[in-house]
């Protein structure tokens, strides 16, 4: 218990310091569109692909907001979440010394064809406010009902990991990790390592929970 209290300080300490800085976050663009992503749509979209030898760790991220499910549930997920980035080496800022900004959205709702999915949107923004990649994907489980009394841990390690891999799989392809891999002693700059070649990416699927 206390590993689980220290790994969601490390990530959301920052995140709650950045809680009271809200009002001037306003410059970081919010006019995004939520909704429930339709499993064509999300085979669709390309999921991040990590750089090989690349740690995320060199682009640090202050994770701005998660909203869009019942506060226990959200009490649950952020120390999952946590444990999650912090097993990825993802390195979490406090907003003024973060290269990236995170606003998470979690949703949930029963599917055609009987199970309920708990899917996931994170917006990633760059130090200027422009967003620099969304985020998305869903983990489907069996039954019916109220959908959130269905997200037990299980479900909801899954939806945490997911997010963290896709988050730490962007951040090692930017310029700022890029260039903490490289060394100071290289010289290589933040400004070269962003016309380095990206990794390919590849399709988005689905987690599925037995």
């Amino acid at each position: 218990m206390r590993d689980l209290k220290r790994s969601a300080l490390r990530f959301f300490g920052p995140f709650c310091a950045a809680i009271g800085a809200l009002p001037l976050a306003g410059c970081v663009d919010t006019a995004v569109e939520i909704g429930h992503p339709r499993p064509e749509q999300l085979a669709q979209r390309q999921r991040p692909a990590p750089r090989p030898g690349v740690s995320p760790h060199g682009a640090p991220v202050a994770l701005i907001s998660l909203e869009g499910a019942p506060e226990d549930a959200l009490a649950r997920f952020r120390p999952a979440f946590a444990r999650a980035t912090e097993s990825r080496d993802i390195a979490a800022s406090e907003e003024p010394a973060a290269a990236y900004r995170l606003r998470g959205y979690l949703t949930a709702y029963a599917s055609a064809e009987g199970a309920t999915r708990f899917a996931y949107v994170f917006d990633i923004f760059d130090r200027n406010g422009r967003r620099a990649r969304r985020l998305t994907d869903e983990v489907a489980v069996t039954g019916a009902g109220d959908p959130w009394t269905l997200l037990d841990d299980r479900a909801l390690a899954a939806v945490a990991a997911r997010g963290a891999d896709e988050l730490a799989a962007f951040l090692s392809d930017t310029p700022e990790a890029i260039a903490a891999a490289a060394g100071a002693e290289s010289g290589v700059t933040i400004a070269a390592a962003a016309r380095s070649e990206p990794t390919a990416a590849k399709p988005l699927g689905f987690a599925e929970i037995k």
